[in-house]
């Protein structure tokens, strides 16, 4: 069913992106009376009442990464190896999480080999088939590729609740390329928060540039004669594998079987 009013969107949180936010935006000393840490709960509810109290979703789904390594690892080792081990105190609060999820009536969903990611990218390409609105809420910047017609990203800042809408005309005004680019641009550049390579010595700037001037990682290999620096082409060239490595870790899978109908979810 698409919505027919401006409150009619599905909200699609990260679970995992936001209990880190809300775990490290606020102080450890966040506890119940007896001692347990409450911080990163705490700071997860308010963005779930945020959202409750500034957009009135029609549905709100969860997703959380699974605790096992994902098709992306057996791909490359390297994938998100350089990630520190969770901090105690926050493990502590973990398995409370989706339980917060659910006393806001919200769904909670899981699934490996999959990342939370995937799911999110899943349920909101079923959304824009339908044309109902769809608004992603995460951490993780590679998530934009998504943005559409009918999908937004809501990247969370620093804080618990500040937020940048990103539409698709938000991506190019911020990047330089448009939003299903992403991806391309990664596998450039690539990404420290999951240890993606790309190529070294290609930053944002150069990335967008090549994109901008080519249109896709794919069309920069096939013309690779056409760019102009020699030290450009033979870095490119180097690098050809693991850019498009790059680029395969940061796509995200689409067809994540979820068990959930956004059209039943939304009725």
């Amino acid at each position: 069913m698409a919505p027919s009013t401006p409150t009619a969107r599905l909200f699609l949180l990260d679970g995992s992106s936001l209990a880190y936010r809300a775990y490290f935006a606020l102080p450890e000393t966040i506890a119940t009376q007896d001692g347990f840490p409450t911080n990163a709960l705490y700071g997860l509810s308010q963005m779930l009442l945020k959202i409750v109290a500034e957009f009135e979703p029609a549905a709100v789904v969860v997703a959380w990464d699974a605790r096992e390594k994902t098709f992306r690892h057996e791909e490359y080792d390297g994938y998100k190896a350089q990630r520190p081990k969770m901090p105690d105190l926050l493990s502590q609060q973990w398995e409370h999480l989706p339980d917060l999820v659910d006393a806001f009536g919200f769904h909670n969903l899981v699934r490996a080999p999959y990342e939370a990611d995937d799911i999110l990218g899943t349920l909101a390409t079923q959304a824009a088939c339908r044309g109902i609105e769809a608004i992603v809420v995460t951490g993780d910047r590679d998530t934009l590729q998504l943005v559409g017609e009918h999908v937004s990203v809501m990247a969370t800042g620093r804080g618990v609740t500040d937020v940048k809408m990103y539409t698709p005309a938000a991506v190019v005004e911020r990047y330089g390329i448009a939003p299903e680019l992403i991806p391309d641009f990664i596998g450039f550049k690539g990404d420290t928060s999951d240890n993606i390579p790309g190529v070294p010595g290609i930053g944002e700037k150069t990335a967008a540039a090549l994109l901008q001037q080519f249109g896709s990682l794919e069309a920069v290999y096939d013309r690779l004669e056409e760019i102009g620096s020699e030290k450009r082409r033979a870095l490119l060239l180097e690098y050809e594998e693991q850019a498009r490595l790059s680029k395969r870790l940061a796509t995200m899978a689409l067809d994540v079987p979820v068990g959930l109908d956004v059209a039943a979810l939304m009725a």
